[in-house]
């Protein structure tokens, strides 16, 4: 039996890991696909405290490399379902089942894609998920928002006053905003609108050069596209066991506890409003320190 079990080897997930081993305790990290999770995807990362610039990859591998050379270990295994009992907690997971002391859940969570030609081609080379990881890179460039809602708003105000211009692609005939009032069209005054319109292919040669929309006849022409249509955390088999929130993601208290005994959650699989490397590390972090005080205590 291990002291404790992570679920996911992204920024969070070895965070914990990595605080976990330091005070102790046998740690397994459980990872059912790449170590490093999303940020190994990342080309560049500009806005981690202490890298000027880095290689998603790159730091990555330096967070493993640091929880390996701890003595984490790792298995490559998905889990299927939680189950409490008493002092401890059993992971059952697609190759076997885990029995731990305390879980600490960093499952992640994807950004919704568009689903068009170009569009993978080009991650990285004018397509992105986060304008906050990557709107610098687009200083005094042309730009578009892919998205109708809260998160399409937001991502179009924090670029323009980076980006030469920036324009919206609505798939319905208005904005539908939850979180803005109708007066923040005001503030979208300098931002074009094409609503009605579906992006159906990515255009470019080495980088993003237009997209298409079913709406125009001509390619519109943009040095990136930002797709802002939402995320989708990983959690779809813990609906019943977990608490969660009406997306799908796990609801925990400000020290990580999720509804279940010894189970913590961290990073962008809970309710949180910011989702970045550095706040997932944040609650790595504090989900670790919090198990280990649980373990202490018993």
């Amino acid at each position: 039996m291990y002291d404790i079990v992570v679920v996911g080897s992204g920024p969070a997930g070895l965070t914990s890991a990595i605080y976990s081993k330091r005070a102790g305790k046998k740690v397994l990290v459980l990872e059912r696909g790449l170590i490093g999770g999303q940020v190994a995807t990342i080309a560049e990362i500009e806005n981690y405290p202490g890298f000027l610039n880095v290689q998603g990859g790159q730091l990555a591998e330096t967070f493993y490399k640091q929880a390996k050379g701890l003595g984490v270990e790792f298995k490559h295994d998905e889990l299927v379902s939680l189950k409490a009992e008493k002092d401890r907690v059993f992971l059952i997971c697609k190759k076997g089942t885990y029995e731990a002391k305390a879980v600490i859940l960093a499952l992640g969570s994807a950004s919704r894609e568009l689903n068009v030609e170009g569009e993978k081609q080009f991650l990285g080379k004018g397509v992105s998920y986060c304008a906050t990881c990557d709107g610098n890179f687009f200083k005094n460039k042309d730009v578009i928002v892919a998205g109708s809602g809260d998160s399409a708003v937001s991502t179009a105000l924090y670029l323009l006053p980076i980006c030469k211009s920036v324009s919206i692609v609505s798939k319905y005939p208005n904005l539908k905003l939850k979180a803005y009032p109708p007066a923040i069209l005001d503030r979208l005054q300098d931002v074009k609108i094409f609503y009605s319109s579906n992006i159906t292919a990515i255009n470019g040669t080495e980088s993003v050069e237009s997209v298409k929309l079913d709406s125009q006849k001509a390619p519109l022409k943009t040095d990136g596209i930002f797709v802002a249509i939402g995320r989708t955390p990983d959690t779809q088999f813990l609906k019943g066991v977990l608490e969660l929130d009406e997306k799908g993601y796990i609801k925990t208290d400000e020290h990580m506890h999720t509804s279940m005994e010894r189970v913590y959650a961290c990073g962008d699989v809970i309710v949180s409003p910011v989702k970045q490397i550095v706040t997932a590390t944040a609650t790595g972090a504090i989900a670790a320190t919090e198990a280990i005080k649980q373990l202490s205590e018993a």
